[in-house]
């Protein structure tokens, strides 16, 4: 009997025969369509058709057809399957029925009682398919949902569904189209259409209308804005949403993108025309203003790229009146780089657009060379590693100090440990700088100066760690000591200071050599800095360490300003306290407290828990005025987030951002937030309140909603 079959379906099956208890055998025939595997098989060689019982698997193509039953009409190419019938499609796609009848390799014919899996879960059925030559599946008083059936009752109706007389699915253009459509929601129909169409599962993207933005603002009134996406091509697209605004005015919103072969660029901008105003008062009249921010970056070869980054804003307070922005300060920036082993050198010019309300756009310095080079060489024989870090810079303003610099530093570090344990590292540091300086406050006549500046450092510190293993913790007691060497003075009046203003003495540069991040200002004087480390490290990989630290400068004048904690001989004292008893908690607390008081002057918290089902991140810092010369008042803030998952689709969210200071206390930011998501639907509201105040923005609360049907869209706040 196999031997007669395979004589006649030579050349066009692939057969395998099991019959009653006898294991099954595959034959392979090369290049054949038809891959048949069943549990029984009979062949009728007059009307050439083969019929197949029992875990019927028929392949042809790249199509996979599993059935109770299966014949197969060798003549007309047709194939019918009935009972438990399942067809696997190269999508993905899984289509279950009673009773098919399909031909031309499973492409075409008709399935009644359909029942369709598509690749991302969602449900097709329908009474009756058709299945036509174009790759479309028309089918009669159908149903789709991408919502998961309830576990305890499948019978029960999906949260949402579309049923329609007729549903049209077309492969090709990867289309679900509907007509007379009613969407019902836990059973009930609540929208009728008599045309609906949305991509299917398999699109990624597509040019169409996206969920629009809805809400309400106390001080911008009702807020509706609609966003449509399109499709240039596989590396292109663009979105535009012109923005209402009931009591302002309305905003144009656009984006667009594109990649190229070694490159993108991304760019984002605002056209606007809404109501004038003269500081917090308005003119009643409405002009124009926008804001751009156009990104790009190009691989050049294996070492170098270059990019760009250009932001500006028309009005100082546009963007965050309108909340399309938050930041202070606007970038622009200009760039090449080039990386290779250890070496990195790059080429930038920087514009600033500075949004705060105490700065003067005269005073905002232009940056135009900015050049870096960055090289760490391999360790030496002995240990040592150099390290050289050099840089040109050219910065102007239309009103202020212009200043030109040359800056090298070279530096050399030497671990090493002793027999007992003691850890010695020697360190040097030579900075050689030039500058020339035009327009300097601090010249009599503001005149023209040139300066140069070399500056060594040495420094050793030592560290004695001891260790005792205790259960199942290993605990730490280490004394560490480090003297720096260096010359007095080297600040000059006629070196202007552009990358060293900010600064702030903590645990993290207690011991380094030169301690401010810049090198328009170098660390003189030569001193003895000490500290003490303790800690304890669970073997599970929980730790709680704590490292209090002093700095004495026993030569030199002090370069740091009054209240820094490093303006005396004798320094305030630094410390710093982390836990972290497991992965999902984190405690640090950073203080400086006054040498002769031991007054606080600086406080920072820093808190975070982290659950699958919870997370609550809290900072706090205060600053007293004695801790800088450019603040006025004590300075005290929360930010405190808290994220909730309440149920296995409903979550909340709340973030606090409180300013605590004396006389000046008031909620900056806060918002609230209730979440349902689930696989098929996201319905949310955020009501966010600010106490803000600049010129005409004025303190806002603002309710925000999101709904969002998969694949049909919905409403959603950006």
């Amino acid at each position: 009997m196999p031997t007669a079959l395979l004589r006649t379906l030579a050349g066009l099956m692939m057969l395998l025969v099991t019959a009653h208890s006898v294991p099954a055998q595959e034959i392979d025939v090369e290049n054949t369509p038809v891959l048949l595997q069943a549990d029984e098989l009979t062949y009728n060689e007059d009307l050439g058709i083969v019929t197949a019982r029992g875990n019927v698997e028929l392949n042809q193509g790249p199509r996979l057809l599993m059935a109770d039953t299966v014949t197969y009409n060798q003549r007309d190419n047709t194939v019918t399957a009935s009972g438990n019938v399942s067809l696997l499609e190269p999508t993905g796609e899984v289509l279950f029925t009673d009773y098919a009848e399909l031909h031309d390799h499973l492409k075409v014919g008709f399935i009644e009682n359909l029942r369709a899996l598509m690749a991302d879960g969602s449900r097709l059925a329908a009474n009756r398919a058709r299945r036509t030559a174009d790759s479309k599946k028309i089918m009669d008083r159908g149903v789709f949902s991408p919502c998961n059936l309830c576990k305890e009752d499948p019978r029960r109706a999906p949260l949402w569904q579309l049923k329609a007389v007729k549903i049209v699915h077309d492969e090709v253009a990867k289309d679900i189209i509907y007509e007379d459509a009613t969407m019902e929601f836990l059973g009930v129909p609540i929208m009728y259409s008599p045309y609906m169409r949305h991509p299917d599962p398999t699109v990624d993207r597509r040019s169409g209308l996206l969920a629009p933005t809805l809400g309400y603002s106390g001080d911008l009134g009702a807020i509706y804005g609609q966003p449509y996406h399109y499709v240039f091509d596989a590396s292109r697209d663009l979105t535009i949403e012109p923005m209402v605004f009931s009591s302002e005015g309305s905003v144009l919103r656009g984006q667009y993108r594109q990649r190229f072969s070694r490159g993108q660029i991304d760019l984002r901008a605002t056209s606007a025309y809404v109501d004038q105003y003269e500081g917090s008062e308005s003119t009643g009249d409405q002009g124009i203003e926008g804001s751009a921010d156009l990104e790009g970056q190009f691989s050049l070869d294996r070492t170098w790229r270059a990019g760009f980054d250009f932001e500006q804003s028309s009005d100082r307070t546009y963007l965050k009146r309108f909340r399309l922005g938050h930041e202070d300060v606007l970038t622009t920036r200009l760039y090449t780089e080039g990386f290779r082993g250890r070496n990195y050198a790059a080429i930038n010019a920087y514009k600033w657009q500075d949004l705060r309300a105490s700065t003067d756009p005269d005073d905002t310095p232009l940056v135009m060379p900015f050049a870096q080079y960055n090289f760490i060489a391999e360790p030496a024989s002995d240990g040592g590693r150099s390290s050289i870090d050099a840089s040109l810079l050219a910065l102007t303003r239309e009103r202020g100090t212009d200043s030109r610099r040359a800056s090298l530093v070279y530096g050399w570090k030497r671990p090493h440990t002793t027999a007992s344990g003691q850890m010695l590292t020697v360190e040097s540091r030579v900075q050689s700088d030039g500058y020339f300086a035009s327009d300097l406050d601090t010249a009599a006549d503001n005149s023209d100066e040139t300066t140069a500046r070399l500056f060594p450092q040495v420094g050793v510190k030592w560290q004695y760690p001891w260790a005792r293993r205790s259960g199942t913790t290993t605990q730490l007691f280490e004394p560490i000591v480090g003297i720096v060497g260096g010359p007095n003075g080297s600040n000059p009046d006629e070196i202007p200071n552009e990358d060293s203003r900010s600064f702030e003495f903590d645990t993290t540069n207690l011991f380094r050599l030169n301690r401010y991040e810049g090198v328009d200002r170098v660390t003189s004087g030569s001193r003895i800095d000490y500290a003490l480390r303790s800690g304890v490290y669970g073997d599970a990989g929980g730790s709680t360490e704590f490292l209090i630290g002093q700095s004495y400068r026993f030569y030199g004048d002090s370069s740091f300003e009054k209240g820094s904690g490093l303006d005396e001989e004798l320094s305030d004292i630094v410390g710093a306290i982390t836990v972290r008893p497991r992965d999902q908690f984190d405690f640090s607390y950073r203080f400086r407290l006054d040498k002769d008081s031991a007054e606080v002057r600086r406080n920072e918290v820093g808190f975070g828990y982290h659950h699958s089902r919870f997370a609550f991140l809290f900072d706090y810092i205060a600053i007293d005025e004695a801790a800088s010369s450019d603040l006025t008042g004590d300075r005290e803030q929360i930010d405190a987030t808290l994220n909730v998952r309440l149920s296995e689709y409903w979550s909340t969210g709340m973030n606090i951002v409180h300013d605590l200071s004396d006389g000046d206390s008031r909620l900056l930011r806060g918002r609230l937030g209730l979440t349902y998501s689930d696989e098929c639907l996201t319905f949310g509201v955020d009501v966010e309140r600010s106490d803000i105040e600049d010129e005409d923005i004025e303190p806002d609360t603002r309710v925000m909603f999101r709904i969002a049907f998969k694949y049909l869209g919905g409403v959603e706040s950006r």
